[in-house]
């Protein structure tokens, strides 16, 4: 009996869904750097404010913490890791509910968690973890599509999740190894596969 074949629109919605989620990450940066911006170009903070804004940075939105969100997970479990998140976006489909919410971090770090029906079906970060992966073009080219994790790990050593995503039984995650200088590779798995890899300035 021939394998039938999953419906083209499955995986439409969710590779859109994964789009969301990373650019909701680059976004809620930009606007934190914002207003960040904007801060500094208030008066000097002295004495108890400035202890207040430093207790600010003590945050419970760390890389460690953004591993600890699974996905099928409740708001309410989030909400005990993390704290209440920052709504960025909800929306009602054919009564499916989606609602972005997001952290931020120290400096202009942050992350965001995409909650579907009631549980976690996504979640992205950016600068909750400093790297010195060394990664080489020359490694880099090394590394062909249909890899697995542990098999691109064995190059480069562990890689730090960018973003995740389920829905249903789709799951795609992208790892990122970055060097001192900025310069890094992300490789996008989905189905444990390697199905697309990027390079930033590697030399």
């Amino acid at each position: 009996m021939e394998k039938q074949k999953k419906p083209i629109y499955r995986k439409w919605w969710f590779w859109l869904i994964v789009i969301v989620i990373v650019g909701g990450i680059g976004a809620n940066g930009v606007n934190k750097d914002k207003g960040d911006q904007a801060k500094d170009t208030s008066k000097p903070t002295t004495g108890t404010a400035q202890k207040k804004e430093n207790k600010k940075e003590d945050t419970k939105v760390t890389y460690e913490n953004f591993i600890n969100v699974k996905m099928g997970a409740k708001y309410a479990d989030v909400v005990k890791i993390l704290g209440e998140g920052k709504e960025l976006s909800s929306s009602e489909v054919s009564g499916i509910k989606t609602a972005m919410y997001s952290w931020n971090g120290s400096g202009i770090s942050n992350m965001n968690v995409t909650i579907q029906n009631g549980v976690v079906i996504g979640k992205g970060q950016v600068g909750l973890k400093e790297m010195d992966a060394k990664v080489t073009l020359e490694k880099y080219n090394k590394i062909k599509e249909g890899s697995t994790y542990d098999q691109v790990k064995a190059i480069f050593g562990d890689g730090q999740v960018m973003s995740q995503t389920k829905i249903m039984d789709e799951e795609s995650i992208i790892y990122s190894w970055i060097n001192k200088n900025g310069a890094n590779m992300n490789c996008t798995f989905s189905g444990g596969k390697l199905m697309l890899k990027a390079q930033f300035n590697l030399k």
